[in-house]
Parts: C-alpha cells; structure tokens; sequence
C-alpha cells in the first residue's frame, strides 16, 4: 500500500514555532513513501523564510517534492518579482517546481500554479496540461497524482482562484488523472470535481500558519488501495501534537468516486 503524506500552506514567517517538532514526528511515525507540500512554503518569500522551509524538508522521513504558492512570489520586490521571481526559491531550497516521482505504484506530477503577475489567483497553461498529457500516458498500471497550490475546485461558494481550469479539467481527465493534491484555502476539503468525478479533489488545511480557518493546523494522510484511496486528517490538539480525527473511505469506480 502506498502512502502520501499532504502537507500544505506552512508560511514560514509567521508560523506555529512550537508545532514544527510534532510535525515532523506525526509525518515520520506514517512511513510514507513520499511527502507532498502543495504550496506557499513561506509568508513573503523572503531567504530565511525558504531556508526555514528547507530545514522542514530535510527533517521530514521521505523524499519530499514541493510547488510554490502565491506567497512565494515577491510582493513588495517589484523587479525581482517580475524578471526573476523564484530566485529565492531556487536558492534556498534547491527544488524543483514541478517535479516528477515514480514508483512502481505511483506517479506524481507538481505543476507550479503560481502566478507571479497575480496578487493571489493561479493560472494553469496549455503547455503544462500538455505536460501532464504526455507524463501520463507513460503511467501504465500507476496511480496517477497531479500536485497543484490551487485547487480546480474548491467547496462550495469558494470563488474559482486558478485560470485555465475550465479547459483543463476535460484534458486532466482524459489522461487518467485520479487525485489532485492542493492546498491555498487553509481548510481541509475532499470531493469528486463536479464535471469530472473520476478526478477527487483532496485539499489540505494549513500545517503551520497562525491564520486557520476552522480547520485548526492540519494535515493529510492518503493510503491507495487496489482501486481506492483512504484519506486520513490529521489535527494539532491544544498540547501541540499531530493526531488522526477523521477517516474518509473513497473508491473510485466507472461512474467516479464514491
């Protein structure tokens, strides 16, 4: 059985301190085969904010692949942002933006969402669902996994926060794409997309900003069955450690997930 590991949202800069430590213990006692961590590693792109990040990174139990969020663009450093806006990024923690991993069972493909002429929204490309197009189609028996910061379909009264997705999702669902792992909206969410319900959306809450939205600080578990997927939330208590509180059973059929 293959595990993930879905962390999202920490914002180094203004996180949990006292939560860093029981992360990485609540990550290493799942012996996951692979941490994913959707998006805005920090507050304001700043060095110390991404080598935070990357100590994070080196500290987690498995290979961990990453994709920028909104807030690792440059606000403020206008000419940064706009002629070279991953430097940081690029420096500090070394990883790439869209990353591929394979196992035997898996295949997972980071997009970099993040728009860096955009205060907040995403955008995903023709040329980048192409990617996915063409990665994918080598997949074979695989388990097909897309890594995106902003979600194609967020809960319900949600405004749409990623360009492209309309033209997208038909495409992405063509080429077997099962699960997309986002994050941006710092609260957990798990649903079949309305007009592609054989891809589920899993989102998930922030693992270490001070700004949660009700979700606490959180984060995902997700075991792939023979045919299934076993989402586990994960919730920091008020003693600071990391426990599962909630199990969502899903098996993915003809008509969809169910």
């Amino acid at each position: 059985m293959s595990v993930i590991v879905h962390l999202s949202d920490p914002h180094f800069g203004t996180e949990e301190p006292r939560l860093v430590g029981p992360l990485v213990e609540a990550v290493a006692e799942l012996r996951p085969d692979l941490v994913v961590l959707s998006g805005d590693l920090t507050q304001r792109a700043r060095p110390a904010q991404f080598a935070a990040a990357a100590r994070l990174v080196a500290a987690l139990p498995a290979p961990c692949v990453m994709v920028p969020g909104n807030h690792d663009v440059p606000l403020w450093n206008i000419g940064l942002r706009f002629l070279d806006p991953w430097r940081h990024w690029r420096e500090r923690t070394g990883a790439e933006r869209e990353a591929l991993f394979v196992t035997d069972a898996l295949m997972v493909l980071c997009l970099n969402s993040a728009n860096p002429f955009a205060w907040k929204d995403g955008r995903i490309t023709r040329a980048q669902v192409s990617r996915v197009e063409a990665v994918f189609a080598a997949a074979g028996r695989r388990r097909r996994v897309l890594v995106l910061h902003h979600p194609l379909q967020g809960p319900p009264g949600e405004p749409p926060s990623l360009q492209g997705v309309g033209a997208a999702v038909p495409v992405l669902d063509a080429a077997g794409v099962e699960v997309v792992l986002s994050g941006h909206l710092h609260a957990t969410y798990v649903k079949p997309l309305v007009n592609a319900p054989r891809i589920l959306q899993v989102q998930a809450g922030t693992c270490l900003s001070q700004r949660v939205r009700g979700d606490g600080n959180a984060f995902n578990a997700l075991r792939f069955t023979d045919g299934g997927v076993i989402v586990t939330h994960h919730r920091a208590g008020a003693d600071g450690r990391f426990r599962a509180d909630a199990d969502l059973v899903l098996r993915r059929g003809a008509a969809g997930w169910a």
